[in-house]
């Protein structure tokens, strides 16, 4: 062991005799000034580069030969202080710049102490001069040479004099970054620092603590009472190892070194000097902050990897004096002394500055003692609202308060500690990020002024991570699962395991990390079994783990494999789709005796394929797979045979000039015939005749065959699978053939022709009927025919004109084809039963009697004139249909507009669209207006440029449209070369105006009813009124030809027919007087008396509730009608039937019309096996070309759409005045019912009949317009309408009026 020696220091002064060592004058020495200080010191002052430095380097070193050991310090300030230098020695001043590239040196002197006297040292505060030199001024570098070894006087040692009392408490790292060797180094700096001091109970007490992972106290403050049993102690002092937890070291001297118990003097000066190697692996700096704050003075030592930033924080001010550090440990020994002389001048400071606060009587040791009462103690440390990382904290206060509150905690087993410091009136806190299920120490400490006092301490247990809860399948498919849970308290991360319930081989456990509480699973395979386990983590922590099981669905199969057109070398195998995408659908086929296989693949969203090629008459075992992204599903079997390979059909034979005629047939089979085998034969003796065509022929030239013979023809296919089918033949003669005569076209509809002819004489075997466009750009289609000599070709083009031939098949062969030329109507029949061309626009909207009540905006009412039913449109009716639901095919050029109206009080007064076709943009191309501002009438319609163009219609004649009544009018728009437009109304021909050429309708629209001009789309309103009739026709001659039987004052009784009776009462049984009927209309005005009147019809008619319109001779007024007595009450009848269900909504627009769509082309198939070779066939003559493909299917018609609401209830109807029926009410109507010429009688009595079904009481209507006047009229028409009219509304009002019979409990009293 080899301490560490001081040398002998005297006072003196520095000679610097740089100029005389040979040192220039150059820049090196130019940086660096020396001054001379008391006490053989020597300061050093340089200037900085202008560049960034991390610090300095200063080394003083003996000239050459000098035996003496060199001084190295650092520093980050330019300047230093040296001293214990040999007197009369030369030594050289090295000031290196350390850069991040390296060092430099920033300045070099040499320089020799001469002995001599010294300046006079500074004063103390009492002004008197110390017996010793005064401490050094605090704020500099410094440091100190060793003697080299060199054993000096014992006097010449540095004591520290006079002796002061001082608590001194060395801190001694300890870890494994020191090591064994180095560890002795550190002893000897020790006991070089402590041996200049004296030690005794009532001098300076040492006590030191060793810390690595954790602090260990060696010996405390009272353990020694003599130096040479610290010393002694110090060089037996064993090295610990461990981590460097320098925060928990500096705590535990505040717990368990600074105590009253461990000899702690709280009157003196108290002083912590700290020796490491290293940087904190804790947080230092709160302990670090207490202790200073409790007046302990820090020394902190740094040694080779040291962080000087740390020492920096945990030492006492002034930093230079209290901060020191050196590169390795064998330097220790030079900073010893000069540490030794910077303690004892802290010691000695402070012992001046308590002494002359003794003085003044302001500060006493007793006042010191306050922090060691027992009573200033907290007590009750309770420990509650434990989390898995967290705890509340709270204590009752001790008497006397203290400054603050030390919180120190760590786990119980072991491990760093973390401490806290609360102000002192604080009764509570928390500690946050503990670990969970860790069982942890928590200390309490007071600190106060004079120091730390007893604490509290308590053990607490933190929860257990919470797991995660509610584990939920959110979703699976055959290869993922998706997992969601409740969020766990805590939780930082969440760990997903992942197996197979039942592992195959060494299949291992899948894991992973998520940040949410969800997870998605992919790479699982379908059909399995998984255990899912998640647990939660935070750091190193874990909880429990939550498992689930989850089973993945197997990968959707095929499902119904069918079979459909089989033929000898293919078939068509389809099967229902499955909802879960695929990729592709792989279908193979294998032969019952395994000759021959095959395989396709189809898209994923394919529901069939084609099979082929296939052998014929051989059973076939189908698979189909669904190929997914990363797998198959499982495969669907079933089981095919084909058919017997077919024979060539429809032989015919044509002569050619000589003894040559060509053969012709149907093939086959669309594919697979290698050869055709023609052979003729001779009837009787004759030699036969063979050739062979290849299979994509389907005709021959035979030749030989004489005029005179009856020759049999026989034809063979073979197979390129082997097989051959069976012949067809047919006899020839060579006499000549009759064709079909007086071929006949006629349109049955616009999309049919019906063809007729006369046959010919001759047995005819079949007909060969072909036909195509007219304009030859079709292609042509053809039609086998029994003996039948007409036909009706379906699926044409509506207004089209075809041409079509029909040649007669014999045994012998064909005759020469006959052709014509027909067109296709472009409209179909206006009437079942009828030939009048054109559309019904009332049933196409559903304008009928059994469609209405499901219509929005609509509502019915028996009409007056006849059986036909009047509908009004009020303004929220959406009337609007495709135009290929009206009229499928375009409108012909010629076409008559034909309606039967009536405006109404509300209709607007502007103008509305009685009828208007419209593009899909809803802008309008062909329609009818109607301005009842303007009473006006409009057409309009679109040039081939695309231009509106219209005729406006306002005479006087066309102003009766708008007075209220039924008027028939009936529009033609003329095709082209005819541009004009003529219009009728009541069948009177009113006006006609030219227009220009019309043009083309789009291909797809809507048709509109009443909707008002200016409305645009599909949700516009519509205009209110009355509507009997609306018809297209598809002719322009019809306005001359109707005769508007419609109409009472346009029926012709010669050509129109009488109007149906709509009355159903017998007038053979009376029946009993019926209940006081609701308030009604005023009658119709009476017939003019005459002799041929009865007087009596005109007060029925006055005495009615008709309200009748008449375009006849004004009559005279008639006599009044007599008021009835009231009735009785009659007696309650039974309950009514329940009335008729309520309107449907208003029918939906119909949907788009499908679009034909071809399917994807298939992949090609399997190369067929090579087949055997065939004998060589004869020279073929050149193929005719092959006829054209057939036109693909339509598409289907477009869905139709939902049926709206219920309609709203019908407005109130139009308000008449008249008397009300009273008494006996069902006398008038019988009397009325039997109007003659005679003129009325008495009514007879009524046998009571049935109850009759509830019908709806309208509201009173305001005063209706003034009608028109009538033309004249015979009577006999006046007697004939007014009894259909009385009779209509008598059915009407008989209902209406069982409504009231149940009102009284009395029975009817007959008048």
């Amino acid at each position: 062991m080899s301490d560490c020696v001081l040398p002998s220091l005297g006072v003196g002064l520095w000679l610097l005799l740089g100029a005389a060592m040979g040192l220039g004058q150059g820049q090196a020495s130019g940086r660096l000034k020396l001054v001379v200080l008391p006490e053989d010191r020597l300061q050093m002052t340089w200037r900085e580069s202008e560049g960034r430095s991390l610090g300095f380097l200063v080394r003083v070193k003996p000239m050459a030969g000098d035996p003496e050991q060199e001084v190295m310090l650092t520093t980050k300030t330019p300047k230093a202080t040296v001293g214990g230098l040999s007197p009369s020695k030369g030594y050289s001043v090295q000031v290196f710049e350390l850069t991040g590239s390296g060092n430099t040196l920033l300045a070099r002197r040499e320089f020799v102490r001469v002995p001599g006297e010294g300046q006079h040292p500074p004063r103390s505060p009492t002004g008197k001069a110390p017996a010793q030199p005064p401490p050094d001024p605090e704020g500099q570098n410094h440091a100190r040479a060793s003697a080299g070894g060199r054993e000096k006087p014992a006097g010449a040692r540095f004591r520290c004099t006079p002796p002061m009392p001082a608590d001194m408490i060395f801190l001694v790292d300890g870890s494994w970054s020191i090591g064994h060797s180095h560890f002795q180094q550190v002893k000897d700096f020790l006991a070089s620092v402590i041996e200049p001091f004296e030690i005794g109970p009532d001098k300076v007490q040492v006590g030191l603590t060793q810390y690595s992972g954790a602090p260990w106290t060696e010996w405390d403050l009272n353990t020694f009472g003599t130096k040479e049993k610290v010393l002694a102690a110090v060089h037996s002092l064993r090295y610990r190892g461990g981590n460097t937890f320098t925060g928990l070291a500096l705590t535990h001297v505040l717990e368990q070194n600074l105590k009253p118990a461990a000899g702690l003097r709280p009157e003196v000066v108290k002083l912590v000097i700290l020796v490491t190697d290293g940087k904190s692996q804790d947080d230092a700096r709160t302990a670090g902050h207490v202790l200073k704050g409790l007046g302990v003075d820090v020394f902190a030592v740094g040694v080779k990897n040291a962080d000087e930033a740390e020492l920096r924080l945990l030492a006492s001010p002034p930093l230079d004096s209290t901060v020191h550090s050196v590169q390795d440990f064998p330097q220790l020994c030079t900073l010893a002394g000069l540490l030794s002389r910077l303690i004892c001048q802290k010691i000695q400071g402070r012992s001046l500055r308590r002494g002359s606060g003794d003085r003044g009587g302001s500060v006493t040791p007793a006042a010191a003692t306050l922090a060691l009462d027992p009573l200033s103690t907290p007590t009750s440390l309770v420990l509650t609202q434990v989390t898995s990382s967290s705890v509340h904290l709270s204590w009752t206060p001790a008497p006397q308060p203290p400054l603050k509150y030390l919180i120190v905690w760590q786990p119980s087993k072991g491990g760093t500690p973390r401490e806290v410091v609360v102000e002192g009136p604080a009764l509570s806190t928390e500690l946050h990020n503990l670990t969970s299920s860790t069982e942890y120490l928590v200390s309490v400490l007071p600190v106060y002024k004079a120091g730390v006092g007893e604490g509290l301490q308590g053990l607490v247990t933190t929860a257990p991570l919470p797991p995660p809860r509610a584990l939920t399948l959110a979703a699976v498919t055959p290869r993922t699962v998706r997992l969601a849970w409740q969020p766990s308290a805590g939780a930082a991360q969440y760990l997903v395991r992942c197996s197979p319930a039942s592992p195959k081989g060494e299949e291992a456990a899948r894991e992973v990390r998520v940040g949410q509480p969800e997870v998605l699973l992919d790479g699982l395979d379908p059909g399995r079994d998984y255990d899912i386990w998640v647990q939660s983590l935070r750091g190193a922590e874990t909880s429990e783990a939550q498992g689930i099981r989850a089973r993945t669905p197997t990968l959707g199969a095929p499902r119904r494999l069918d079979f459909s057109d089989v033929s000898h070398d293919s078939a068509r195998v389809s099967w229902e789709g499955i909802q879960r995408p695929v990729r592709l659908f792989r279908v193979s086929y294998v032969s019952s005796k395994g000759g021959h296989s095959g395989q396709t693949e189809v898209p994923g969203n394919a529901t069939w394929a084609t099979l082929g090629p296939l052998s014929s008459s051989t059973t076939y075992t189908v698979r189909v797979t669904c190929l997914y992204p990363r797998g198959s599903s499982s495969t669907l079997t079933s089981h095919l045979t084909t058919r017997k390979v077919p024979s060539p059909s429809q032989l015919s034979v044509t002569k050619l000039p000589g003894d040559k005629v060509r053969l012709e047939w149907a093939a086959a089979a669309a594919s697979g015939v290698l050869v055709y085998q023609i052979k003729w034969t001779p009837l009787g003796d004759g030699k036969a005749h063979e050739i062979s065509v290849p299979g994509n022929l389907a005709t021959a030239v035979l030749p030989g065959l004489g005029r005179h013979l009856e020759y049999e023809i026989t034809l063979l296919a073979y197979y390129r699978d082997g097989a051959h089918s069976d012949p067809v033949s047919l006899r020839y003669s060579p006499l000549s053939q009759s064709p079909p005569s007086d071929l006949a076209l006629a349109s049955e509809s616009p999309n049919s022709l019906r063809v007729s002819w006369t046959p010919p004489s001759s047995h005819v075997l079949h007909y060969r009927l072909t036909y195509t466009l007219a304009s030859g750009s079709g292609p042509e289609k053809s039609v086998g025919l029994g003996p039948r000599s007409q036909v009706t070709l379906p699926n044409l083009l509506a207004a089209t004109k075809y041409r079509v031939l029909v040649s007669a098949i014999y045994r012998a062969g064909e005759s020469v084809a006959v052709s014509a030329m027909g067109r296709t109507a472009a409209c179909p029949a206006l009437h079942p039963d009828g030939s009048l061309p054109g559309f019904d626009l009332m049933a196409a909207f559903g304008l009928v009697e059994k469609e209405y009540a499901s219509i929005r905006g609509l509502a019915m009412e028996p009409s007056a004139f006849g059986p036909t039913r009047t509908f009004t449109l009020f303004k929220d009716a959406q009337l609007i249909r495709r135009a290929s639901d009206i009229h499928p095919a375009a409108l012909p050029p010629e076409h008559t507009v034909v309606f039967l109206l009536r405006l109404l009080p509300e209709t607007p007064r502007e103008a509305f669209a009685l009828w208007q076709v419209a593009a899909e943009d809803f802008q309008p191309v062909l329609g009818v207006l109607l301005d009842a501002g303007r009473k006006s009438l409009t057409y309009f319609n679109r040039d081939p440029r695309a231009t509106l163009q219209e005729v406006t219609f306002d005479l006087p004649e066309v102003r009766r449209i708008f007075f209220g009544s039924f008027h028939k009018v009936l529009e033609v728009h003329v095709a082209v070369g005819h541009s004009k437009v003529r219009l009728y109304v009541d069948c009177r021909k009113v006006a006609e105006r030219p227009i220009g050429e019309a043009g083309s309708l789009p291909a797809a629209g809507f048709v509109t009813l009443g909707r008002l001009a200016k409305a645009r789309g599909p949700r516009s309103s519509s205009a209110s009124f009355q509507l009997q009739l609306l018809q297209i026709v598809c002719s322009d001659s019809w306005a001359e030809e109707d005769r508007c039987c419609e109409l009472p004052a346009s029926k012709d009784g010669e050509s129109c027919p009488a109007f149906p009776s709509a009355c159903t009462c017998s007038l053979q049984t009376p029946g009993p007087p019926g209940p006081q009927g609701p308030p009604v209309g005023a009658g119709v005005q009476g017939i003019a008396g005459g002799a041929d009147v009865h007087p009596g019809l005109g007060r029925g008619l006055l005495g009615s509730a008709l309200l009748v319109h008449l375009q006849g001779l004004p009559g005279r007024n008639g006599a009044p009608g007599e008021q009835g007595f009231p009735g009785p009450r009659g007696d309650p009848g039974p309950p009514g039937q329940m009335g008729p269900e309520g309107p449907g909504g208003q029918q939906g627009s119909p949907g788009t019309q499908g679009r034909t769509i071809q399917g994807p082309m298939g992949p090609p198939g399997v190369k067929g096996e090579k087949g055997d070779h065939g004998l060589p066939g004869l020279q073929g003559h050149p193929g005719l070309q092959g006829t054209p493909g057939k036109v693909g299917i339509q598409g289907p018609k477009g869905m139709r759409g939902l049926e709206g609401t219920s309609g709203l209830p019908g407005p109130p109807g139009p308000r008449r005045e008249g008397a009300r029926l009273v008494g006996a009410a069902a006398k008038p109507y019988t009397h009325l019912c039997r109007v003659s010429r005679h003129g009325g009688g008495q009514g007879q009595q009524w046998e009571r009949g049935p109850p009759g079904a509830v019908g709806p009481t309208g509201l009173p209507g305001p005063k209706g317009e003034r009608g028109e006047k009538g033309e004249p009229q015979s009577l006999a028409t006046i007697y004939q309408l007014v009894g259909q009219a009385c009779e209509s509304a008598i059915q009407t009002h008989v209902l209406k009026l069982h409504a009231h019979i149940h009102e009284g409990a009395r029975p009817p009293v007959l008048a």
